[in-house]
């Protein structure tokens, strides 16, 4: 059976107010994430948004390889408190929930 995709189900990219990029149908997109902020995205940034890294499927390894600045940019996009002049360690924990 051949299913066919309506011009209204067409997917786009869109964003929130945060600048986190995600993909939905032009549907949902009008009856669920129009009235809660969502903005079309362009193409450059839908781009930045799949090249984010996202350290919480890291392990503590892997982390220690980062950069404390990375670590703090991450903890700061995602809105989780630190110390400011934590070391490597915290932030690890911080991320990984520990």
């Amino acid at each position: 059976m051949t299913t066919y995709v309506k011009s209204s189900d067409s997917v786009i990219n869109v964003v929130d107010a945060n600048g986190k990029a995600q993909q939905v149908t032009q549907r949902v997109f009008d009856t669920v994430y129009r009235n809660q902020g969502y903005k079309l995205a362009s193409a450059e940034v839908m781009e930045a948004a799949t090249n984010e890294v996202d350290y919480s499927t890291s392990s503590r390894e892997e982390l220690e390889k980062v950069k404390n600045d990375d670590l703090k940019a991450y903890l700061d996009k995602e809105g989780l408190e630190y110390e400011s002049k934590a070391i490597k360690e915290n932030l690890i924990n911080v991320i990984l929930g520990e």
